[in-house]
Formats: structure tokens, sequence, C-alpha cells
């Protein structure tokens, strides 16, 4: 005999008996094969079994005493279920097709709006948006991270000092501050220009004021080298000196290379795995495969779904292993040494002002201790020594 659930799966209908003698249709039944099941005498006359579906026409075309009537009167199992739910099908589907789609337009983007932005620039900024396809009718899933998204905005429009994203529903909100032209600048007081470093003076330009230095004069830290004090001793007029000198400055730098320098190299192979689920606990759905890398680095994003304005508590992650491999690399002496004096160039550039310029470097001392070679640097350079100093009334 069949198990339960495989009957409950094809099906079965429950027969009762009623008369004369309902035993001798069981018999029948017997006779011809057909298994039966749960047999129960409900009353003095009475009896009910079951039987599967597929033995229905044949019961039906056993012969009937007239002493007893044989009634269908249930019918449960899978196919029945099927019928029964078909007549709401039309219903379910719509319901179903509703909310699919219901929820498809929550998780895309309806509206952009952008504050505090003028036409010009906000023409601009819609035109890079839609070049990220950040547009109106775009999927949320296909979007790059809002992160990525300011950095890009920001990178490509340098007359923004600030622009803000913030993803409320279906609507992309922009807060932009564009950078102003400063205001002119207010009447400047009575003063000297100053050397800022003890230097050789290299050249010189001055517009206001009376210069006490030329060209290739030694100068210390502090020395006036324009004076806003012009016109003569009797009648002395005070004037607020304006120049630019630029002269020649020794700067000292200490660098230390390691001979030994490991570095971690992408070698370009990597593995997809996207999750969905809570916050804290997610379940992998796509990327199976078992990560195959030695030495990896990963990379993960995560999007939380939407329906209306409401957020869901279900995430769909992203999670990349990109294989990685690591490297040592040995320099010599020399090598090492020559690398040392361009991180020395680069670290010095990044505290002069933009117009200075290396004119001469010297190593000053070499040495190697404990795998690394230290130089100690001196740099020639050209540089403003520009600094004011206010005449104070008395001087």
């Amino acid at each position: 005999m069949k198990n339960q659930w495989t009957s409950n799966l094809t099906g079965m209908v429950q027969v009762k008996v009623i008369g004369l003698g309902p035993e001798r249709f069981l018999n029948d039944c017997m006779r011809k094969g057909i298994p039966l099941r749960n047999v129960k005498k409900s009353g003095t006359n009475s009896i009910t079994f079951t039987i599967e579906l597929k033995d229905y026409k044949r019961i039906k075309n056993i012969p009937r005493k007239k002493e007893y009537k044989v009634y269908f009167i249930g019918r449960k199992g899978l196919p029945f279920e099927v019928r029964r739910a078909w007549k709401y099908f039309g219903f379910v589907v719509g319901v179903v097709g509703f909310l699919v789609v219901l929820f498809l337009l929550s998780n895309m983007v309806w509206r952009i709006d952008i504050k505090g932005a003028s036409p010009e620039v906000e023409y601009k900024l819609r035109k890079d948006l839609t070049a990220m396809g950040v547009k109106t009718g775009a999927s949320q899933f296909t979007l790059p991270r809002m992160q990525t998204i300011q950095k890009k905005l920001q990178d490509d429009n340098p007359t923004l000092t600030w622009i803000g994203v913030q993803l409320n529903g279906t609507t992309f909100h922009f807060e932009v501050v564009e950078k102003h032209i400063p205001k002119p600048e207010k009447a400047l007081s009575p003063r000297h220009i100053i050397a800022s470093e003890e230097a050789v003076i290299s050249s010189m330009f001055v517009e206001k004021g009376k210069p006490l230095v030329v060209k290739n004069d030694f100068v210390k830290k502090g020395q006036i080298l324009v004076s806003g004090i012009i016109g003569t001793e009797e009648h002395p007029i005070l004037v607020p000196a304006v120049g630019k000198i630029m002269g020649e400055v020794w700067r000292e730098e200490i660098i230390s290379v390691p001979l030994d320098t490991p570095f971690t190299v992408l070698t370009g192979e990597r593995k997809t795995s996207y999750y969905i689920g809570t916050k804290e606990n997610q379940i992998k759905f796509w990327g199976f495969e078992k990560n195959k890398y030695k030495s990896f680095e990963d990379e993960s994003s995560s999007y939380q779904f939407k329906f209306l304005k409401w957020k869901l508590p279900i995430f769909f992650s992203k999670k990349t292993t990109l294989e990685s491999e690591k490297y040592v690399r040995t320099y010599s002496k020399v090598q090492a040494a020559q690398l040392g004096k361009q991180i020395g160039k680069k670290e010095l550039m990044k505290k002069l002002s933009p117009d200075a310029k290396i004119l001469q470097e010297k190593v000053l001392h070499e040495s190697i201790d404990n795998g690394k070679v230290n130089l100690r640097m001196y740099y020639k350079v050209l540089e403003d020594i520009t600094k004011t100093k206010t005449i104070v009334q008395g001087d």
C-alpha cells in the first residue's frame, strides 16, 4: 500500500455505502482489485471507506444491488486543491502581480531635486547624473553608491564647494554649495615687507614701498626688505608695502628607505557572491564556489529594499573576493638612495608654495641601519620669502 503523502498527491475519494448488506459491495471491489482504505462501519447498514482517485471510474462501473446505494461523500488531495485554487487563479495572479509591480516601482528613481545651484550649474549636474545612470525611471539596484555619486560630482564640478546626496524613497535630493567670488579686500594698513627665512635675494618686484635690499643680497629672518615709510625724514608717509621677493633658501629633509619593501598587487581574478536577508542574518543565493585564493581582499556593498516610502528590513548584498599576491621588492643601496631622493623631493614640495622651485639638492650624510638607507638631504629652493609686518606708530 502506498504511503499517505503519495495518495494525497494523486488524490483520494471517500465513499459511503448505505443499505442492506453493504459488505457485498466491498467484496465486489476487492474482486476487481481496487484497494480500499480507512474502512469503517458508520451505522447498522452503513459503511465508509476511501479509494484513490485513479480507481474512481473503476468503482463506478461495478454493478450495484437494489438493496444498497453508493454515495461519493468527500474528496481530498492535490488535484482537488489545484482545481479549487484555479477558481481564484485570476485574483491571486492579479494581487501578486500588483505587489510585484509596486515593489519594482518602489525601488526606482522617480524624481531628482537639486537645491542651492544656479540654473547653469543645475543643468551641468543633471547632465553628469544622466551619464552616471541617475535619471528618472532608473532602477536603484543598478546605481552607484551615494558616496561614489557625491565624489564624482565634486571632482567634475570644481566650482562647487560642497554637494550633499540623499535618497529618500524614490527621490534623490542634492544640496549644493557653490564657490563665491571673494569680496574685495579691505584697505591695507601701513606695513613693511620682511624676510620669512634666511635667504639670498634672487628677484624683486615692488609695487609700493621703499626697497632696502637688492638682488644677490643675503638677508636674515625678520629683516625689512621693503619699507612702508616713504617720503622725506621731515615729511614721512606711511603706506602698505606691496611686492613679491623671491629668495634662495636651504632646507633639510631626513629620509629613510627600507631595502626590503613588501607590497600587495591584485591579479585580476575575482569571485562574486550575492546575499539576501536581514542585516544580521543573510543567505547566499549566488556564487557558491569555494574561495581558492591563498591571498585575497574583500569588497562588499549592500542595498536595502523599500516598499513605497518605508524601508524594509531586507538587504541585497554583494561581496567580491579579489585575488592578491604578495611580493617583496628588494633594493640595492644605490637604488634605495635614488628612491630616497625622489621621496625627499616630493615631501619637500608638499611643504612649499606652488610657485616654489628646487634648484639644487645635496646629500649631506648617507648610512645603512636596521635594513634601511638613511639620507640627510639639503635642498636649495627658490621660493617667496615675503612676509608683512604692521607699522606701529612710533617705530
